[in-house]
């Protein structure tokens, strides 16, 4: 474990990885990343525990890793990287232990976060509740680009056959990060374990400075020639997908990144053929480890895209998605009716797109301002801008019938300025409608209009 101020916590820890998991005091490492509640103390008062203390400065993350791996740990063993707050609840570990299978290809293991399961969990005792009181025999294991919380058991034979960490990367998440895109560039996946629990804590907010953060983004740009690397599934686009878990499905996805969104969707629909197409040749690489994916510009004819790049010149699909795409386009209107020849009869597309009624944006417009910013709702990539109207009216002039759309990342909390702001927005209009001030994007569901 890597701590910064959690000496409580860590104390927490070392009890229950003792009690109810059997771990022995030598077979622990903690690192004190520049603590200040005495937390080093505490560890220098353990005579059998293993520790680092860092007590010059906030220490590089994967140089910590990687200095803890050298240190303390036999090639042999495998290596549980536990998030400091992240409780594992019984039997836990000893699952993620007997499901890591590097034979087979499963190098590393992670467990859910029981809080996602239930929305009844409110404490560590309601959880243990939950574990002893429902069904967690079986475990079902589906791959994901990375851990969202950063517990994860790693196979000696992952560190064994390739370089450790990227020293150069100072923070946690995207010193992980790094580490799970390298392994899927060698097949070497991350697997979730269902049914097998962490209780989390923590609110995701690192302890690395903005600073230190910025670096790494400009490092990650260099390295990987990527803006980010999302590694996080659309749901929002996935719920709109609603059939029999075992139909067989054709899905296309087009700028699929790095196909986080294409593996949830495999995890859903096992039996579903998954397809992409990204304009980024690295991404596309990285999700060609996913589903049949080629580097390709969906502005380009759709017929040549699917015989020249993708061999598929015959194939319709089921769904076709497209998650915050359209608005990067020149002309999204002639992509989407062009899809029209490669979806099946009552096939539907998928979409996530900005709305730029959002007040933030006309709280800036009526002042004279439109700043286009690096990410959000004035990308400076965006090329087309929408409103609710002008999604309908594009889906409708290319002969589609949507079907359901869905306000998203609607503003939760107002202060009385915004909200006085909206209510005038909102008389003033000929909807009257003030989610459409609030909505930052419109997912929708468009389905082909029969000939």
């Amino acid at each position: 474990m890597i701590a910064h101020n959690k000496k409580e916590i860590i104390k927490s820890q070392i009890e229950q990885l003792s009690s109810i998991h059997n771990i022995s005091m030598d077979s622990i490492t903690i690192v004190d990343n520049h603590s200040s509640d005495n937390l080093c103390d505490f560890l220098v008062s353990q005579s059998r525990l293993n520790y680092i203390i860092c007590d010059d400065k906030i220490e590089n993350y994967s140089l910590i890793l990687n200095t803890c791996i050298s240190e303390f740990v036999n090639t042999q063993n495998d290596i549980l990287i536990l998030d400091p707050d992240s409780f594992l609840l019984p039997e836990t570990l000893k699952k993620l232990s007997s499901a890591l299978n590097p034979d087979n290809g499963i190098y590393a293991v992670c467990p859910q976060n029981i809080l996602d399961i239930s929305n009844d969990i409110h404490s560590f005792s309601a959880a243990l509740n939950y574990v002893n009181n429902t069904d967690v025999s079986k475990i079902n294991l589906f791959k994901i680009i990375k851990p969202e919380i950063n517990t994860i058991l790693l196979s000696h034979k992952l560190l064994s056959e390739h370089t450790l960490f990227d020293s150069q990367i100072i923070s946690d998440e995207l010193c992980l990060t790094d580490f799970c895109i390298n392994n899927i560039l060698n097949d070497q996946f991350t697997y979730m374990a269902d049914n097998v629990y962490q209780y989390y804590i923590g609110n995701h907010n690192s302890y690395y400075s903005p600073t230190n953060r910025n670096c790494d983004l400009a490092y990650i740009r260099q390295k990987w020639h990527m803006n980010y690397i999302n590694t996080i599934p659309s749901s929002n686009l996935i719920s709109m997908i609603n059939e029999p878990i075992d139909k067989e499905l054709n899905v296309l996805e087009i700028g699929c990144d790095c196909g986080a969104t294409l593996l949830a969707i495999q995890a859903l629909y096992p039996n579903s053929t998954l397809y992409g197409i990204e304009i980024n040749p690295i991404s596309a690489e990285i999700a060609s480890h996913i589903a049949s994916v080629k580097t390709a510009n969906i502005e380009e004819s759709v017929a040549t895209i699917m015989k020249e790049k993708l061999d598929l010149e015959n194939i319709k699909f089921d769904y076709i998605l497209f998650g915050d795409v359209l608005e990067h386009l020149h002309n999204p209107s002639k992509v989407i009716h062009n899809c029209r020849h490669i979806l099946k009869k009552k096939g539907k597309i998928i979409s996530s797109i900005p709305n730029l009624m959002h007040f933030t944006v006309l709280h800036e417009l009526i002042n004279g301002n439109f700043h286009y910013t690096d990410t959000g709702l004035l990308d400076k990539t965006h090329i087309h801008f929408f409103t609710y109207n002008e999604i309908i009216k594009m889906y409708e002039e290319n002969d589609f019938n949507v079907i359901n759309t869905v306000a998203s990342n609607v503003t939760p909390m107002l202060s009385k300025k915004d909200s006085e702001f909206i209510d005038a927005l909102t008389k003033l209009s000929s909807h009257k409608s003030d989610i459409q001030f609030k909505a930052f994007q419109y997912i929708t569901l468009a389905e082909i209009k029969d000939t």
